[in-house]
């Protein structure tokens, strides 16, 4: 006689499966998350960014603080806008850069405290005018370029994978998507410890990224960077953000610029042509130029009398230098018998991080660790190098290093040794 309460039971467990079931989600899949992002029209937030450096050992952070607005006319156009206070951290400084994008004007203030106002229209390749790139990076790609989503999928080198992550105590909704570099193994200069990988993290229910992660190794180069975001979001579609936006007014501390009459100034000349004519003469004396090996000791460019010497100016972390290195490390055994010697010269990072960057590698390639750059060498691009002729003068030089850079060395090499 128990069966009357049979459906009474069920009914009670019912209302308690009922209670504990979780809620509709919000995100679907990747399109209502663009869907859900069309609806933030402005927002302040603060973004933090870590990088770490495994070549260099190397590790900094920035702290990005800005109010966005999605679109701003300007006469019959729509620009985006936005002021963004940058402060980027390492291991020996603080220091602070505000940028700013509102009604036609792109403003920068530098770190020196000197602010300089362009007028701009239309919009840029890359959806904003913030020439830092780790800053650019902290505006968040989908939301200042439209097409961002669109082009992550139409795009066949990238295998794109992605998540749903129900609410979990604190924690909204989420949805991640990985974006995932697909390596062409018949690359020239393929490696199997390459790869490149991206995460985002949005949040429900206004698909706003929470959290960014970039990790990229270039196993040819042996050089790779692990960079993460997080974003603090608030304001979010708030009309106080535009207010400020409006009323922003230049801090009194900002200094209009000295007037520029120098290389890197560009002016009407050609950039390459100005920096090539400040470097040291072909058929010149090499300038003077000292500093101390890996191991400590104390040398200097003259110890290299009568050998043809290959100056080479480099630092980890620029691409061209770092692919060059196989080469001249097979230059310095071929050509290094016949009085040839390569000569790295870095002003960037230490003595044992060099060394542990060229270990890694299985490289030997002499190095002279200097502070800073000597008066006769005003570098401003890397590599820089030399070929220097038996008789100390000047054989050669040039700046980068591309295709067909290593036959010109060789041949260069070769015909110095043979005077």
């Amino acid at each position: 006689m128990n069966t009357p309460r049979l459906f009474p039971v069920l009914a009670t467990a019912t209302l308690v499966l009922a209670s504990c079931s979780q809620p509709d989600p919000v995100f679907t899949d990747a399109d209502s998350v663009r869907e859900a992002q069309t609806g933030v029209a402005n927002a302040r937030f603060t973004a933090t960014m870590d990088v770490f450096t495994e070549a260099t050992g190397d590790r900094w952070s920035r702290k990005v603080e800005a109010e966005w607005l999605a679109e701003q006319a300007v006469g019959d156009s729509t620009l985006l806008a936005w002021t963004v206070a940058d402060t980027f951290q390492d291991d020996e400084d603080t220091t602070h850069t505000w940028y700013r994008l509102w009604n036609g004007v792109q403003t920068r203030i530098s770190k020196d405290s000197v602010l300089n106002a362009d007028t701009v229209s239309g919009r840029s390749v890359n959806g904003n005018w913030i020439p830092n790139y780790y800053v650019s990076q902290c505006l968040p790609a989908m939301l200042t370029d439209t097409a961002w989503w669109s082009k992550q999928a139409e795009d066949s080198l990238l295998t794109i994978t992605t998540e749903h992550l129900p609410p979990d105590g604190d924690s909204p909704e989420r949805f991640i998507v990985t974006l995932e570099e697909v390596q062409d193994t018949t690359a020239e200069d393929h490696h199997p410890e390459t790869y490149s990988r991206e995460t985002w993290e949005f949040r429900a229910p206004d698909g706003l990224p929470v959290r960014y992660r970039d990790d990229w190794f270039r196993g040819d180069m042996a050089y790779g960077r692990e960079t993460t975001i997080g974003w603090d979001w608030e304001a979010v579609n708030d009309t106080a953000v535009v207010t400020a936006l409006a009323e922003w007014s230049r801090p009194e501390w900002a200094r209009d610029p000295e007037p520029r009459n120098d290389i890197a100034g560009g002016g009407d000349g050609d950039w390459y042509e100005e920096t090539m004519a400040a470097l040291p003469q072909v058929d010149a004396p090499a300038p003077a130029l000292a500093g101390s090996l890996l191991d400590g000791t104390q040398a200097a460019l003259a110890d290299y009398e009568g050998q043809v010497v290959y100056l080479d100016f480099w630092y980890i972390g620029c691409g061209p230098c770092m692919r060059a290195m196989p080469h001249l490390a097979d230059m310095q055994e071929e050509f290094g018998p016949e009085g040839f010697t390569v000569l790295g010269v870095n002003h960037h990072q230490d003595a044992a991080t060099v060394q542990r960057y060229l270990d890694y590698r299985k490289l030997d390639i002499p190095q002279l660790m200097i502070d800073s750059l000597p008066e006769g060498y005003p570098v401003r691009a890397y590599p820089t190098w030399f070929v220097i002729g038996r008789d100390g003068q000047v054989a050669h030089r040039d700046m980068g290093y591309g295709e067909g850079t290593d036959a010109v060395l060789d041949s260069v090499v070769r015909v110095n040794l043979s005077r």
